[in-house]
């Protein structure tokens, strides 16, 4: 349930994030999420997300990033600037519907080293 309630979330902070604000304010987001009848038939309309896709490669492949730029607090921002990154990438290899190929992931691995090499990390 915990999982659902942080995909919707996710899903709410890109929709609306004033919202998003205002509930996390008032930390009343888990109140909010639960109060849907069917939160997992909800989670499961929504489409996949691209970030959700790269912010799970981050953390697995380039796991010491992914918790450095959790710790500065910048990861919002680093997964934004990623997507932009491997925008191209993901087109490519037909995201969302490839979301399981393997080429996919090692295609965007690659493509987050390369953001990582440049200087995307901002000197972490």
């Amino acid at each position: 349930m915990a999982e659902t309630i942080n995909r919707l979330a996710n899903a709410l902070v890109r929709l609306d994030p004033a919202l998003y604000i205002r509930l996390q304010d008032g930390n009343d987001l888990e109140k909010y999420l639960d109060g849907f009848d069917d939160i997992e038939a909800l989670s499961a309309a929504l489409p996949p997300s691209p970030l959700d896709f790269l912010e799970d490669v981050l953390e697995q492949d380039f796991r010491r990033h992914w918790l450095r730029f959790h710790e500065a607090g910048i990861i919002r921002y680093e997964l934004l600037n990623i997507c932009a990154f491997c925008e191209t990438t993901l087109q490519e290899f037909g995201w969302p519907e490839a979301d399981d190929s393997r080429l996919l992931r090692y295609a965007v691995i690659t493509a987050i080293d390369d953001y990582l090499q440049e200087g995307g990390a901002d000197g972490l």
